[in-house]
């Protein structure tokens, strides 16, 4: 049994703009991020496509692009430690 009170509801959709995104290891392997002079870490702006860190698979050294531009809130792995391809690496506050 529905109850009508006489009253028009009107259905609102909950919207959430999320400006957060995580930047993932493009492989499997050592995580190992650029040296300060060229990527200082948290704080630091960066643009898409800029090279962030390198994963090394035992063959090669496979480097961390960015997809996106913001601020890097955080480095998420340690530096040399294994990762998963697929891991996020960092976190980046879109602009």
């Amino acid at each position: 049994m529905a109850l009508d009170y006489g009253v028009e509801w009107e259905i609102v959709a909950e919207t959430l703009a999320i400006s957060e995104r995580l930047v993932i290891a493009p492989t499997a392997g050592r995580f190992h991020p650029l040296p300060p002079q060229i990527f200082t870490c948290e704080g630091e702006w960066v643009e898409r496509g800029q090279a962030l860190a390198e994963v090394s698979d035992g063959r090669d050294l496979v480097p961390v692009i960015s997809s996106f531009s913001g601020w890097v809130m955080g480095m998420l792995a340690m530096p040399g430690q294994p990762v998963v391809q697929g891991e996020a690496l960092f976190w980046i506050r879109g602009a």
